[in-house]
C-alpha cells in the first residue's frame, strides 16, 4: 500500500497559497462564500493530488492563525509561500515558528509573484529569506521563484514536490487509533461525517469508536480516502469517517476518535515549552492563554517552574498548563501557547504527562520530577508513573490512559518492572493493581511505628485494631487492602503479632496498674475456680479492681501462654477445665456413639446461657459433630 503525504501551506495572508494550490492541483480550496467574497482563506482547505497526496491550504491572516495551528498540526511537509513584492512578514515568521514548534522541519519554500519585481529585488528577497531559513535551523530546504497566476515555473515546483513525497520519510507510530477531528458536516442519507488525519492505529467499518472528550461512543458506518469508500484506514491517512446515531452537533473540530478506553481527556498537563525568539510585551507567569493541541483551542493558565517572573525570549521552561476546558491529548503530543489578549504566539512544546500529580514548590522536587517524566525509555516513565501514585494502587488500564500506547505495551512494562522487584501487586475489583515497592515499604514501616506510638499512648492496652489503625491514616484516603497487605508483611516478617483482631509489636509487654505476675495469677485462678461458668471481663475487672481493657490485655497474654481458652468474647475456660471436659468425652465416646445436651449438663453443671455455647464452640473446633439434638465424637477429638 503506497504511502498516504500530507502537505501544508504556510506564509502570509494575500502571499498567494490558495493560488498556489489551484495551480498544482487544479482546486480551490476556499470553499466558504465569505472566502470568495473577501478574497482571504479564513478557514482550513483541502486539495487531493493524485490518489495519496492531500494539500491542506491554512489561512494566512493573523485572526485566523487557531485555524493554520488546525491545518499544520498532522501534515508531513509544508510549503511555505512568499510573495516576492511583500518578503518576509509578520505571518511568515509565526507560521516558522508555529512549524518549529509541531517539529514540521521539512518543506519547499516558494517565492510567489515574481512577475511582480525586477531580477535586482528579487535576488534581494531571496538572500533575506535564506537568512531567516539559517535561523531557524531550517537548514537545505529547496527555494523555488514561481507565478502562480502565470504558471511560471508550477511545472518545476511540481517536480520538487514529488521528489520531496518520494524521499520522505514517514515514521509509523505504534499507538492505538487516534484521529483528529478537522471538520464535521452533515451528508443527507448518511448523517454526520467527520474528516481528519489518522495520527495512530486503524480504523474499520463497523468498529466501535469513542469521540473525546465527550466520552460519547458510537460506530463507524462507512469510510472514504479522498472521496472513494475504503474498509479500512491507516496511520497517517486522510480519512472521512461517517458515525451512527451521532448529531451534527454532537462532535466538531477540535475533537477526537479513539479505540474505546485507551485515552482519558485532561485539563491538565506538565510539559517542556521553548518560547519564540522575539517577545513584544512582558510576559508574566501564571498568565492567562490560548492553548492548541491538534486541532483543538483551549483557554487556559500557563504556570512555569523556573524562578523569573517574566517570560524570556528562546529559552526552554518546564510548564504545567491547567486548562479552562478538557481537551483530548496524549504524551509527546506537540502544543501552541498563544496569549490570551493580544493573541500574540508565545511558545511551543511538547506535552510530557496528562493529569499530572501535584508538585511542591521546592526546586529539588520539580526538577526531580521532570528529570524522570522527560526520559526516552517507557519503563522508567511508566515507573515513575507509578511512583507518583504513592499508595493508590494503578490498574493497567490507568497507565494505557496516562501513555497512550498498545495494552501489550504496557502490559510488558509491567512484567519487566515486577521482574526488577519495583512493583507490589494487588487484586482488586477482579483485575491486577501496582504500588511502587519502596512507597510500599516507606509505608509498612509507618505502620510499625504507628503501632508502636499506640503501645506508648496506651501501654495498658493489647493493641490496636484494623479499623483504628486505617483511622489513623484517613486523611491520605489509603484503600483497607493496602493497609492488610502492609500488616500481613510485618506479620511475615515477626515484626508484629495479630491475636484476636488485635496488632501488636512482637516484643510489646503490657503495662497494668497491679504487678504483672500477680495479675495473671489471679485471673487464672478465677477463671479455675469458675468451671464452666466464667463471668464476663467486666465483671472480673471490678473485682480485681483493674481497668476492662487491662483484663483483656491480661486474658490476650494467658491464651498466647495456653492457659486459658477462648470459647467467645465473653466466655473463657481454664486450660485444665478444658482439660477434664476433653477427658470426660473422650471416656463417654469409648461406651456411646452420642451425647445430649443433658448428659453434658450433667457434667459441666452449667446453665443453657453456657452450655450452648459450649456445644458450639466444640462443634466448631470438630471434637463434636452434631447429628439431630445429639452429639457424636469429631475428628479432632
Amino acid at each position: 500500500m503506497k504511502k498516504h503525504t500530507i502537505i501544508g501551506t504556510a506564509g502570509h495572508i494575500d502571499h498567494g497559497k490558495t493560488a498556489l494550490v489551484k495551480a498544482l492541483t487544479g482546486i480551490d480550496t476556499d470553499r466558504l462564500k465569505e472566502e470568495k467574497e473577501r478574497g482571504i482563506t479564513i478557514d482550513i482547505g483541502f486539495a487531493y493530488w493524485k490518489e495519496n497526496v492531500t494539500i491542506i491550504d491554512v489561512p494566512g491572516h493573523e485572526k485566523f492563525i487557531r485555524n493554520m495551528v488546525a491545518g499544520v498540526s498532522t501534515i508531513d511537509f509544508f510549503i511555505l509561500v512568499i510573495a516576492a513584492d511583500d518578503g518576509i512578514m509578520p505571518q511568515t515568521i509565526e507560521h516558522l515558528d508555529i512549524l518549529k514548534f509541531f517539529n514540521i522541519t521539512d518543506g519547499i519554500v516558494v517565492i510567489n509573484k515574481i512577475d511582480m519585481v525586477d531580477d535586482e529585488w528579487l535576488a534581494l528577497i531571496q538572500e533575506e529569506i535564506q537568512n531567516l531559513l539559517n535561523k531557524y535551523n531550517f537548514l537545505n530546504l529547496p527555494i523555488i521563484q514561481v507565478s502562480a497566476i502565470k504558471s511560471t515555473n508550477i511545472d518545476k515546483l511540481k517536480v520538487l514536490v514529488e521528489e520531496k513525497i518520494e524521499n520522505h520519510d514517514k515514521t509509523a507510530i505504534a499507538r492505538p487509533f487516534r484521529l483528529l477531528v478537522d471538520r464535521s458536516f452533515t451528508v443527507k442519507g448518511f448523517g454526520t461525517v467527520v474528516t481528519g488525519t489518522v495520527l495512530s492505529g486503524s480504523l474499520n467499518v463497523g468498529d466501535e469508536i469513542q469521540i473525546l472528550p465527550s466520552g460519547f461512543l458510537t460506530k463507524v458506518r462507512g469510510l472514504q480516502e479522498h472521496t472513494s469508500s475504503v474498509k479500512s484506514v491507516h496511520v497517517g491517512d486522510r480519512a472521512a469517517v461517517n458515525l451512527q446515531n451521532i448529531p451534527k452537533d454532537g462532535i466538531s473540530r477540535g475533537d477526537v476518535l479513539i479505540n474505546p478506553g485507551t485515552l482519558l481527556p485532561t485539563s491538565d498537563f506538565t510539559g517542556l515549552m521553548h518560547s519564540v525568539s522575539s517577545l513584544p510585551i512582558k510576559v508574566k507567569n501564571r498568565c492567562r492563554i490560548r492553548v492548541h493541541i491538534g486541532t483543538a483551542e483551549r483557554l487556559g493558565t500557563l504556570l512555569w517552574y523556573e524562578q523569573e517572573n517574566i517570560m524570556e525570549p528562546d529559552q526552554y521552561y518546564h510548564v504545567r498548563i491547567k486548562l479552562e476546558s478538557p481537551v483530548a491529548a496524549a504524551r509527546n503530543d506537540a502544543f501552541l501557547v498563544r496569549l490570551h489578549s493580544p493573541l500574540i504566539t508565545l511558545a511551543g512544546g511538547n506535552i510530557l504527562e496528562i493529569n499530572p500529580p501535584k508538585l511542591k514548590k521546592s526546586t529539588s522536587d520539580w526538577q526531580d520530577y521532570f528529570k524522570k517524566i522527560k526520559s526516552d525509555e517507557l519503563l522508567q516513565i511508566a515507573e515513575t508513573i507509578i511512583k507518583n501514585e504513592n499508595l493508590h494502587p494503578v490498574s493497567i488500564q490507568f497507565l494505557q490512559n496516562k501513555l497512550f500506547e498498545e495494552i501489550e505495551i504496557i502490559i510488558s512494562v509491567i512484567k519487566a518492572l515486577d521482574n526488577k522487584k519495583k512493583l507490589k501487586s494487588f487484586s482488586l475489583k477482579g483485575s491486577e493493581h501496582y504500588l511502587h515497592n519502596e512507597n510500599f515499604n516507606v509505608f509498612t514501616k509507618e505502620i510499625e511505628q504507628f503501632i508502636n506510638n499506640y503501645h506508648k499512648k496506651y501501654p495498658h492496652k493489647p493493641g490496636v485494631n484494623l479499623q483504628e489503625i486505617v483511622g489513623g491514616f484517613k486523611i491520605r484516603k489509603i484503600i483497607v487492602e493496602v493497609f492488610e497487605a502492609a500488616l500481613k508483611k510485618l506479620i511475615s516478617s515477626e515484626l508484629i503479632t495479630l491475636t484476636q483482631n488485635i496488632y501488636a509489636l512482637k516484643d510489646f509487654k503490657l503495662q497494668i496498674s497491679k504487678d504483672t505476675d500477680s495479675a495473671k495469677m489471679e485471673l487464672l485462678d478465677t477463671f479455675l475456680q469458675a468451671g464452666y461458668e466464667s463471668p464476663a471481663p467486666d465483671e472480673i475487672a471490678q473485682l480485681m479492681e483493674i481497668s476492662k481493657n487491662e483484663i483483656y490485655s491480661l486474658i490476650k497474654m494467658l491464651i498466647k501462654e495456653n492457659k486459658i481458652i477462648q470459647i467467645n468474647n465473653v466466655f473463657y475456660l481454664h486450660q485444665d477445665n478444658w482439660d477434664n471436659l476433653l477427658k470426660y468425652l473422650r471416656g463417654h465416646f469409648e461406651k456411646s456413639e452420642e451425647i445430649d445436651i443433658s448428659k453434658l449438663k450433667e457434667f459441666v453443671k452449667t446453665s443453657r446461657k453456657f452450655l450452648i455455647p459450649l456445644f458450639e464452640f466444640l462443634d466448631s473446633q470438630d471434637i463434636t459433630r452434631r447429628v439431630g439434638n445429639n452429639r457424636q465424637k469429631g475428628n479432632s477429638l
